[in-house]
């Protein structure tokens, strides 16, 4: 009877440590699958956030701004632009000019562009392109595509803009200047023209980094994320590199590294081609994002999450050691009771199998089930797209209405209050309409009074005004011309916008400022939006101490704002 109970003990303690290690085992395994794929998950988030954070933060490479007083200049004092001309579409001089002469009823001032060309012989010649400023001007377009326009020594010279050298060109002094009262052309003491920055616009095919004297943007997380890094990139250690499609470089964000990467090494590390780079003794795996206009490379070094996957996997499989050898002692103990009377022996073991099946029944099929529902969610779905439409829209609608809702508390507002050029942005904003008019066959006059100051938020008056032209673009009538003004009338600054719209009934003027209400419905489908375009602009104007109003006459729609620059 010892044997047998000695032999069903033994076989007891078998069978219940197999059973205990196969399912501490599947534990284990089903729980390192789950780090592994939330490691990925994390891993991916990271890598999308950090790709959102890059496309979201770049700087605009189709056009650059240059200080000339940042400048170098050259023997003869003229400005040295180091731009490669043959990329350049356009470059706007920006400049003042003004006459203390108060009897001059004109008067204008000029310079040149100057570029490098060597001649049949090898010599370099200075060939130059005219710049005028006259009265009331603030900026002067020089086109760079147009090679009918050089001069040589006063006369016009045939040449192409790809042939002048590509390392600078450079923007002279002011030469001449003339007036009403004095029309030599020559130096006029009267008449001042300061030029102060100059613009460049790129051709389609290149941008600021495709010179070679371009210094990139070099930067880290602390300048975007100035209250403290998310989470999901907190984490890792990553940084990124930013390359126009000619492959040149326009942005190294140092990210949360420890060592700043200059502009040599990131070029350096985008030709590598390598999957991964080691920096400051860690590795960095590579990621490459395409966008429209840029080619984005990610980099992150998942180390310190590996490290802590591995730990936690070291720690649990120490646990669930820990775990079976105290199952092991507990199965012994149980054993020896359970062997006391045979007959007890069998029912206590039949007990226990029976009660440890249905103890383990539960977290397995929970477990399985969390694992099947992790699948249904990973799986495809076909209304994707449908639902991707619909959450956009319900998206804009939503930041309108958030819009509204910031609006409302006008003291967050107010906190961004700063003095700036009001002509410029509502020229600007009238800027941006222009190629959406000429595509409808429309067209946009604009009457803005020049240096025009004012205190308020500039981005808040900038989508004022694109609502304003937003609306008269929708509802004026065919072929029409859009007018938008701006003017100073004692202590008021008074922004208009007019259009044609002979189907307007008169009937709407009272709810045009309602949420949600549209006019024009037996068109309303043929418009976009939710109606709430002008309830955004009526609080605009308000949280600016402004009114805004709407007029009908003579088939001709007018919404003018009025603002109060100072206190009666």
């Amino acid at each position: 009877m010892d044997n047998e109970i000695r032999h069903l003990r033994k076989k007891f303690f078998l069978l219940s440590s197999i059973i205990s290690f196969i399912v501490i085992f599947v534990m284990m395994l089903i729980l390192n699958i789950l780090m592994q794929m939330t490691y990925k998950n994390e891993m991916k988030a990271a890598a999308d956030m950090l790709a959102q954070t890059a496309s979201s933060n770049v700087s605009d490479a189709g056009s650059e701004i240059i200080f000339l007083k940042d400048t170098q200049t050259n023997q003869n004092g003229y400005n040295i632009i180091p731009r490669n001309p043959a990329t350049i579409k356009k470059v706007i001089l920006n400049g003042t000019i003004s006459c203390t002469d108060p009897n001059a009823d004109w008067y204008c001032a000029g310079g040149g562009l100057f570029f490098e060309l060597p001649d049949s012989e090898g010599k370099i010649i200075y060939v130059h392109k005219e710049y005028k400023f006259n009265r009331d001007n603030t900026k002067i377009i020089i086109d760079f595509t147009d090679d009918s326009d050089f001069l040589y020594n006063g006369n016009p010279l045939k040449t192409d803009i790809t042939k002048v050298s590509p390392k600078h060109f450079f923007v002279s002094e002011v030469w001449w200047a003339s007036s009403s009262t004095n029309q030599d052309m020559g130096p006029d003491e009267d008449v001042k023209l300061q030029l102060e920055s100059i613009e460049l616009q790129y051709l389609s095919d290149s941008s600021a980094a495709s010179s070679e004297n371009y210094v990139a943007v070099n930067r880290d997380f602390n300048e975007i994320y100035p209250d403290g890094l998310p989470d999901t990139l907190n984490n890792y250690r990553c940084f990124y590199l930013i390359a126009d499609k000619q492959g040149n470089l326009l942005e190294v964000n140092n990210g949360n590294t420890l060592k700043s990467i200059t502009q040599k090494n990131a070029y350096d590390i985008i030709n590598s081609g390598k999957e991964s780079e080691i920096i400051d003794n860690k590795e960095y795996k590579r990621k490459v994002v395409d966008t429209e206009k840029y080619r984005i490379y990610l980099y992150i070094s998942d180390k310190q999450a590996e490290q802590s996957t591995s730990k936690l996997l070291l720690i649990s499989a120490l646990s669930g050691g820990s775990v079976f050898v105290l199952v092991l002692i507990l199965i012994n103990y149980i054993s020896g009771i359970a062997v006391k009377p045979i007959s007890e022996s069998y029912q206590k073991q039949k007990d226990f199998i029976s009660n440890a099946s249905h103890e383990l029944k539960t977290p397995i099929t929970v477990i399985s089930a969390t694992a099947e529902l992790m699948e249904k969610k990973n799986g495809s779905d076909r209304l994707t797209e449908c639902l991707y439409v619909q959450a956009n829209k319900m998206g804009r609608l939503v930041n309108e209405m958030l819009t509204l809702t910031r609006l409302s508390a006008p003291e967050n507002v107010h906190a961004d209050f700063k003095a700036f050029n009001i002509s410029r942005t509502v020229e600007n904003a009238a800027l941006y309409f222009e190629s959406r008019a000429f595509e409808e066959q429309k067209q946009i006059i604009a009457d803005i009074e020049d240096n025009l100051n004012f205190t308020g938020n500039a981005d808040k008056i900038d989508e004022l005004t694109g609502i304003l032209l937003d609306n008269a673009l929708k509802y004026s009538d065919e072929k029409s011309d859009i007018r938008i003004s701006l003017h100073s009338a004692k202590e008021k600054l008074i922004l208009s916008c007019k259009n044609p719209c002979k189907d307007f009934d008169v009937r709407d003027i009272p709810h045009l400022f309602e949420r949600f209400y549209r006019g024009d419905k037996s068109r309303s489908g043929e418009k976009s939006g939710f109606g709430l375009g002008l309830s955004i602009a009526r609080e605009i104007a308000a949280v600016h101490k402004g009114t805004i109003k709407v007029d009908f006459n003579e088939n001709i729609i007018s919404f003018t704002v009025i603002f109060t620059v100072k206190e009666a």
